[in-house]
């Protein structure tokens, strides 16, 4: 059996080690410039360049240390000019500029080169490998909750990677998040804001690494829902190509093509591991490769374009992820000067912001929602010819493998 490689390819799509999963796919350019405006190297952990990404973020956190960037930010923002000039050490702050505006023009570039790539990468239908093993570890394209990826991702930056099995992003991401929380003493201060001692809470946080916070828990929902969602699209997409190539033989008796003491069986399913699993089981109780015929819909339009008008897929979420994010920011800004401290004020402002994002989103994209809320679940047909003393198995058979609606023919 030949395997192909990304690396043998001239144009890949997508590389499967047993340490990532590392793909192509068309992003927004100013979504990218945008996480790396709010936390410099994520833009570059996004195009999947890892060295660059966590070189450049230990070159953030600690160039705005030196520099007190954040502390300075904060005064601005709560109207204490002379401290923010104060605070601010010029001769590490006019180093950063300079590697700042670098990184968000070149991730701009960047992603616009990418973008080529990936549309030729799909023209050309570059092979991709469903599953890899090493002695240490096992990688393989599967259909995974994008939100359960965001949840994670969340409750602790990194988490969302290792469940998308991106182990790059996910071990600069937790160790980022470990060395922020523990400098920020951000964990106290929740202990003793939900114990009441919100003047206390507010003494023991360190600004400075306090505000990195928002931008590594918002960075990592959405990498996580956008990572998650996009291997989703792989593992159908190769899946798909697995099932028309060795699954659409052409001596097989059609439906109207009657035959004596046969039936047919026509069953929808959406992509999933146990659709593989189905016609294994078929083919284990008698019903030979010649007596499968599996039809995978194309569910976008060849007369449309399928480029995003905004140059790059986004997910309809996206303005709730970076409107979180900001609101939350500003919430644990202003909560240094409120009643109730930065912990309860920077939540205040993270749901505020997802729930603005949502409405602009809704108001802004009704086209992609009402796509979303309408399209039908089908997505494979499966049509089985069997013996007519072979239907009440072949029928039981289909349901237990989760298909979406089952019609038989005799």
């Amino acid at each position: 059996m030949n395997r192909i490689f990304s690396n043998d390819l001239r144009r890949p799509k997508a590389h499967l080690s047993p340490y990532i999963i590392n793909y192509l796919y068309e992003r927004n350019p100013w979504k990218v410039v945008w996480w790396s405006a709010a936390f410099p190297g994520a833009g570059y952990l996004l195009l999947c360049k890892y060295f660059t990404g966590a070189m450049l973020i230990i070159w953030e956190l600690f160039i705005n240390f030196q520099a007190h960037i954040n502390e300075a930010i904060l005064y601005s923002l709560i109207g204490e000019f002379e401290m923010a000039k104060a605070v601010i050490d010029t001769r590490w702050f006019l180093i950063y500029i300079t590697v700042y505006i670098f990184q968000l023009r070149n991730c701009y570039k960047l992603t616009k080169d990418l973008n080529k790539f990936s549309r030729v990468a799909d023209r050309v239908e570059s092979p991709i490998l469903p599953f890899n093993m090493s002695p240490l570890e096992i990688s393989y394209l599967a259909y995974r909750r994008p939100w359960e990826g965001a949840f994670w991702g969340f409750m602790n930056p990194g988490l969302e990677s290792i469940y998308a099995n991106r182990l790059p992003t996910g071990m600069i991401m937790l160790i980022c998040f470990i060395i922020t929380v523990y400098q920020s003493n951000v964990l106290p201060a929740i202990h003793l804001t939900f114990t009441g001692n919100t003047e206390m809470a507010r003494a023991a946080i360190n600004s400075q690494w306090y505000l990195n916070i928002p931008s590594l828990m918002l960075f990592a929902v959405s990498s996580g829902y956008n990572d998650i969602q996009y291997t989703n699209h792989l593992f159908k997409v190769e899946q798909s190509r697995y099932l028309a190539d060795h699954f659409q033989p052409a001596p097989f008796n059609m439906p109207h093509k009657k035959k004596e003491n046969s039936m047919h069986f026509i069953s929808s399913f959406d992509y999933r591991s146990f659709l593989e699993g189905t016609i294994s089981e078929l083919e284990q109780i008698g019903i030979s490769k010649e007596n499968i015929f599996v039809a995978p819909l194309n569910k976008k339009s060849p007369f449309k374009s399928n480029v995003d008008p905004f140059q790059g897929s986004t997910s309809e979420y996206e303005l709730s992820f970076i409107l979180g994010m900001i609101f939350m920011l500003l919430g644990g800004i202003y909560g240094f000067i409120l009643e109730w401290g930065p912990i309860i004020w920077s939540l205040i402002g993270l749901v505020l912001g997802f729930i603005l994002g949502l409405l602009l989103s809704f108001i802004f994209m009704k086209y992609r929602w009402r796509k979303k809320n309408t399209q039908t679940p089908t997505e494979v047909i499966l049509i089985v010819e069997c013996e007519k003393q072979q239907s009440e198995i072949v029928e039981q058979l289909l349901w237990r493998h989760k298909a979406l609606g089952v019609t038989k023919t005799s």
